[in-house]
């Protein structure tokens, strides 16, 4: 049977261990193989019988090996990922719970949340994370590694670049574009396009800086 190895111990990696705990494959597709992390001590503290079993820019995968990469911020994931993808390392997509209208389209390495709602003719690059209780609407195109957060809504024909990084309960109405990199605030209402690189927060949602 496969052995799925969860990449990051921290928080995220520790909230979706319970989750591939209750997930359909677990003991029929796979079982829990433990985490890579390249921080020896992250678990200290921590009761979970899942041990820190490498480092993910030294482990070499095994045949047999899967994973899933367990980081929220986008360049953070695009590395640990890329250590193990250049060593032939297989990523499955975790999907507990995931209503999903026909026709969606789906990458390698997406992790889903519970109760995720994925609409008709929706498209999903690589690694892409969506957190719990999120609604994508039709036709949505998301791109790689773009993390979006719970209680997202993202209306109908929304374009999302990738390393795009979504904050809870905010929503991007329908038919808009948000560009490579950027961040949507926490209960920020997206009425207009986000260029790549910025930062928006607010209803209506505005350009910020940290001053």
């Amino acid at each position: 049977m496969e052995k799925l190895i969860i990449v990051g111990a921290g928080g995220f990696g520790r909230v979706l261990l319970g989750q591939c705990r209750r997930d359909l494959g677990n003991g029929k597709d796979w079982t829990l193989g433990g985490f890579l992390d390249d921080r020896p001590d992250i678990l200290k503290g921590y009761n979970t019988d899942q041990p820190i079993i490498g480092d993910p820019f030294t482990y070499v995968p095994k045949p047999g090996d899967r994973f899933i990469c367990a980081q929220g911020d986008p360049a953070s994931k695009r590395k640990y990922a890329a250590a193990l993808l250049a060593k032939k390392a297989e990523f499955i997509n975790l999907l507990t719970d995931v209503a999903r209208g026909d026709n969606v389209a789906l990458g390698v390495g997406n992790i889903f949340e519970p109760k995720v709602s994925l609409a008709s003719d929706c498209r999903l690059a690589d690694f892409v994370t969506v957190g719990a209780l999120t609604i994508v609407g039709h036709d949505v195109r998301i791109g790689s590694y773009s993390h979006l957060s719970s209680f997202v809504f993202i209306g109908g024909r929304v374009t999302i670049g990738e390393n795009v990084t979504i904050h809870p309960h905010a929503t991007i109405l329908p038919g808009l574009t948000i560009g490579n990199g950027a961040v949507i605030g926490a209960g920020s209402v997206v009425g207009g396009n986000v260029p790549a690189g910025i930062t928006v927060m607010g209803n209506p949602a505005r350009k910020f800086e940290f001053k």
